[in-house]
């Protein structure tokens, strides 16, 4: 099946309905079932979204994260990964990345650096962690490289994971004014005072990360 090559070469534009299941078995001159799998892998990758009623169809959707990430996870998993790897990965990346938000920033990109940080609840719990996190996600967008979106993405997903295991509900996890910083660092195109930041800023999470993993259930771990 051809499906896939024809999505990455333009054949099928981001939103666009693709041919219907008996016009893809006409089109590549193969049976029904392969077709069908075809759709299946096509949605578990990510790379299509399937909607039902009379408007239905397979819709070319933009790439998503989720697909990689589970699969990072299981390798993550199975090579025993540990809090340290992905800490050792973010310092050397993310503040490489912030650096770039600094320099390539949109007006754009500023404002939904503020809104995030606005965005902050006010209340410890679930929502605040996610929101913190959320804060990386965008910093990464803002960057303007896809790689690095994804990848702070994946990592991303792992923090987060970690972090809602096993935080108290009373209590944050990093300091409430290095995102802040950040985003003042951000604004003022400061690149060097923004890898710095981001870089002291994983450093300071790093030990609390490591002590939130021992008191994971070993079975629970990843």
């Amino acid at each position: 099946m051809k499906v896939k090559s024809s999505i990455f070469e333009g054949d099928y534009k981001l939103g666009e309905r693709i041919p219907s299941e008996y016009k893809l078995v006409e089109i590549f001159g193969v049976s029904r079932v392969i077709v069908r799998e075809a759709i299946r892998n096509l949605e578990r990758e990510g790379l299509i979204e399937i909607k039902r009623g009379p408007k239905g169809g397979a819709f070319v959707q933009s790439m998503k994260h989720d697909a990689v990430s589970q699969i990072v996870k299981d390798f993550f998993i199975l090579g025993k990964g540990t809090v340290a790897d992905i800490a050792e990965v973010r310092l050397e990346m993310e503040p490489i990345v912030a650096g770039l938000a600094a320099e390539r920033a949109t007006k754009e990109d500023i404002q939904m650096l503020a809104e995030a940080i606005d965005a902050l609840p006010l209340n410890l719990g679930d929502d605040y962690v996610a929101a913190n996190i959320n804060f990386h996600r965008i910093l990464a967008r803002c960057s303007h490289n896809p790689i690095y979106v994804i990848l702070v993405n994946i990592l991303s997903d792992f923090v987060e994971d970690l972090v809602l295991k096993v935080q108290p509900a009373d209590r944050a996890f990093h300091d409430t004014t290095s995102h802040s910083e950040l985003y003042g660092l951000i604004r003022k195109g400061d690149i060097q005072g923004t890898i710095q930041k981001m870089r002291s800023h994983i450093e300071d999470t790093v030990p609390q990360l490591k002590a939130a993993e021992k008191r994971l259930p070993k079975e629970r771990a990843h």
